[in-house]
């Protein structure tokens, strides 16, 4: 049984219009692949901090995952708050130009050099 799922979230990109999201989800390392062309959960650029952040469509798609089950395991009757969901979780968001962008622990960083972590785009681009 394969241990990578796929699915499309559609949501609202920065224009107000609806995008699509492809998601790679690995259950077994806890992580989502997210390749997001039309920037609908992409995270942003916040000056005052001068760090990137998660957005609302983010927020509002780790929610329906969360609602759905998925990523979580825990045992049935027991709900995790999404503050709880995000902390266990990992996302990786492939972003134009071929940025990534990796949420960790709460924060965000950028993978910088792709040559390091080619993996993530022999294993999770070409199957999303």
């Amino acid at each position: 049984m394969e241990k990578i799922y796929q699915m499309e979230y559609r949501g609202l990109n920065l224009f107000d219009e609806i995008s699509t999201v492809e998601l790679a989800i690995d259950e077994e390392n806890q992580t989502i692949h997210i390749f997001d062309v039309g920037q609908v959960v992409s995270p942003i650029f916040n000056f005052d901090v001068s760090a990137y952040e998660l957005s609302d469509g983010f927020y509002k798609m780790a929610d329906v995952l969360r609602h759905k089950k998925i990523l979580t395991n825990q045992q049935a009757g027991s709900d995790l708050t999404l503050s709880e969901w995000l902390i266990m979780n990992n996302a990786y968001f492939y972003i134009p130009q071929k940025r990534i962008k990796k949420y960790v622990h709460g924060s965000i960083i950028e993978i910088i050099d792709r040559a390091k972590d080619p993996w993530l785009f022999d294993e999770y681009v070409q199957r999303v």
